[in-house]
């Protein structure tokens, strides 16, 4: 029997939903049924966990898709504080149980990324989902004509090698907001600020927090510390002040730089015919 048969039958068909939720090479799985189900070579953990269904309105900004789940799912601990660096991707199936024929007995009714998650109550999350397309849809973003340069640091038009630049440290000390290691104090006072700092999190994937502030061995993390520890190893990135004179001194890129420096200080745009 084929799964259009199963689905349209009366009595024949037992469907069960398959979530999965994967960032990089890392990769979670559950179902909505009462036992974990062996898969095409996964194994999805049963779980409570549903969701609204999935919309297909036209407006694909407003077809959210929300999957309720424990509380204490790894994946809604992800989002707990500061969400992860890296999108993590969903994937609804459907498939109906005990069909023989596995290949054929899936079907991926959505696809999309995590958005973000709420708890309305302690023990369940909500996880608010976008779909592909509306990601699709979004505005890219555009240069602009500015004084200062407007690539972000060690981006392709940026250029610089960041490898170069990295210094690999520890985390000596943290304290909810900020992380600690002596050997950053022989740098200059906010050589890191608008930089950021990497560390492992199992799996080949790394995770990563902006810096606010570099004072002395103390870096202030946009999003706080949560998912680094004591002596854990941690690779910091210096970050740039956007002017031509730093990309020139700290990294020997002004060919590169992006900015205007001479932009004239009167908008053309202003209404005066007389520039």
């Amino acid at each position: 029997m084929s799964f259009l048969q199963r689905e349209r039958s009366v009595a024949d068909g037992q469907p069960v939903r398959l979530y999965e939720f994967s960032r990089g090479v890392k990769r979670w799985t559950w179902c909505g049924a009462d036992r974990d189900i062996t898969l095409l070579g996964s194994v999805y953990r049963a779980a409570a966990i549903s969701d609204d269904g999935v919309r297909l309105t036209g407006e694909t900004t407003a077809d959210v898709l929300t999957i309720t789940t424990p509380g204490r799912l790894e994946v809604a601990q992800l989002f707990r504080g500061a969400p992860p660096a890296a999108e993590v991707a969903v994937t609804v199936r459907d498939y109906h149980f005990g069909d023989p024929d596995e290949a054929a007995s899936v079907r991926v009714v959505w696809v999309g990324s995590i958005q973000g998650v709420r708890w309305p109550q302690p023990d369940r999350a909500e996880i608010a989902c976008q779909s592909l397309s509306a990601s699709m849809e979004r505005p890219g973003l555009r240069l602009t004509w500015e004084r200062t340069c407007p690539h972000t640091i060690y981006d392709r038009r940026c250029g610089v090698d960041r490898n170069a630049h990295a210094v690999a440290t520890t985390v000596q000390a943290m304290d909810g907001a900020a992380i600690s290691n002596g050997a950053l104090a022989a740098y200059p006072d906010g050589v890191f600020a608008g930089g950021f700092v990497e560390w492992q999190v199992g799996g080949g994937e790394l995770d990563r927090r902006g810096i606010e502030a570099h004072d002395g061995s103390s870096l202030v993390l946009l999003g706080g510390t949560q998912g680094l520890a004591l002596g854990m190893p941690c690779t910091v990135y210096p970050g740039c002040r956007q002017t031509a004179e730093y990309c020139s001194t700290q990294f020997g890129n002004l060919l590169n730089f992006g900015g205007f420096r001479h932009l004239p200080g009167k908008s053309p745009f202003d209404g005066d015919p007389v520039f």
